[in-house]
């Protein structure tokens, strides 16, 4: 597995003073974090890039990915095990990818490190949360991600500036520091729900690049975690894993077989949408879909998800023939959506995050 890292060179800088902060009032700090922007060179960010099948050429399936990118993958071999074959190609893959964000312009008010150093242990609870969320431009560079370590691990500080810690935290989820913090504090199920759930989610960048994450969030979900919204959390954080087949077929067996709650299905149909393009769980989908007996949110989340698989000729009909003649106006209406899918909607609702108009990426972390 690739391993994720960065290493920012700040050789020949020195801050604007070596003076301490001036006297500012808690709605001014607030005001210069909130429109800071980096000095430093921005690390580079990771987001997932959907790419979709377009075209079978020289025994390799070729992908064009939001990006802009051309992806190509060897054809994969046909399984007949299931008395029909799988297809030589996935009809989409999510891939993750890094970004740098361009260099701001001149002229800007930054925070120095030693700014936000000095802010990360100011008295103000409130100018610390503050500082912990403008810390994620800085996150991949020691000066940063120490202090809101030491915030994330400190059980005397206030629950919800811990909360966004982890949170900040998870942007620099390739370090093994950071993954290591993560993991302990799971462990041993004594910290605040809240901050289990945050540290949980935290995780899915971590997940997505290394099995030994796949596998830690995997048996939380199977054996360790009794908190059941914990547990969810941990389903959450599979998204960006699912083409790999432990979490595809967790998550699989969690909604076939597993006494879930109704949540908790939904969440498990939620993350298994990047695997979509795998026939077995595009016929999970179909046959969630179609059932009269399951729930209609479970019904209606399984026909949004086959919104990644609308290459598939039985997916098409199945759409077409909802759209046509189901009398549930939601059923309907999920079929239209899946038909024509909306990206930033399906993005929003499968949590994978958004591209910006400029360029920028905001983690699907953000919106929990």
């Amino acid at each position: 597995m690739k391993r994720f890292s960065a290493i920012l060179l700040l050789a020949g800088f020195a801050p604007a003073s070596a003076q301490q902060l001036p006297p500012l009032d808690a709605g001014a700090i607030l005001n210069q974090i909130q429109n800071s922007q980096n000095q430093f060179p921005t690390p580079p960010l990771t987001k997932l890039d959907m790419c979709v099948f377009s075209e079978f050429k020289n025994n390799k399936c070729l992908f064009k990915c939001q990006s802009g990118a051309i992806l190509t993958e060897p054809a994969m071999k046909p399984d007949f095990s299931s008395g029909e074959p799988a297809g030589a190609c996935a009809t989409h893959i999510l891939r993750p990818i890094t970004r740098t964000i361009t260099q701001e312009p001149a002229g800007n008010k930054n925070l120095t490190s030693s700014q936000l150093e000095d802010l990360l242990e100011d008295a103000n609870p409130e100018i610390r949360k503050a500082a912990v969320k403008s810390a994620k431009k800085f996150i991949l560079n020691s000066f940063a991600n120490e202090p809101v370590l030491e915030i994330y691990k400190n059980k005397s500080e206030r629950l919800d500036i811990r909360v966004e810690a982890a949170r900040t935290l998870s942007y620099a989820s390739g370090y093994y520091k950071i993954q290591d913090a993560f993991t302990e504090l799971l462990k041993y199920g004594t910290e605040p729900r809240e901050l289990r759930i945050m540290t949980y989610k935290g995780l899915f960048g971590a997940a997505a690049q290394n099995s030994r994450y796949q596998d830690f969030l995997v048996e939380a979900i199977k054996y360790n975690e009794k908190d059941r919204d914990a547990r969810r959390a941990a389903i959450w954080a599979l998204f960006a894993s699912v083409q790999n087949s432990r979490p595809q077929e967790l998550l699989t067996e969690l909604i076939k077989y597993g006494n879930e709650e109704e949540a908790t299905k939904l969440e498990a149909i939620k993350s298994l949408y990047g695997a979509v393009g795998n026939y077995r769980v595009k016929d999970l989908m179909q046959d969630l879909a179609k059932s009269a007996n399951e729930r209609k949110p479970l019904r209606i989340a399984a026909i949004k998800a086959l919104s990644g698989a609308t290459g598939d000729s039985s997916v098409q009909r199945f759409l077409d023939e909802t759209i046509r003649f189901e009398k549930d106006i939601e059923l309907r209406a999920a079929a239209i959506e899946a038909a024509s899918p909306d990206i930033a909607g399906l993005r929003e609702y499968f949590h994978l995050g958004y591209k910006l108009e400029n360029g920028g990426y905001i983690s699907p972390i953000e919106k929990e």
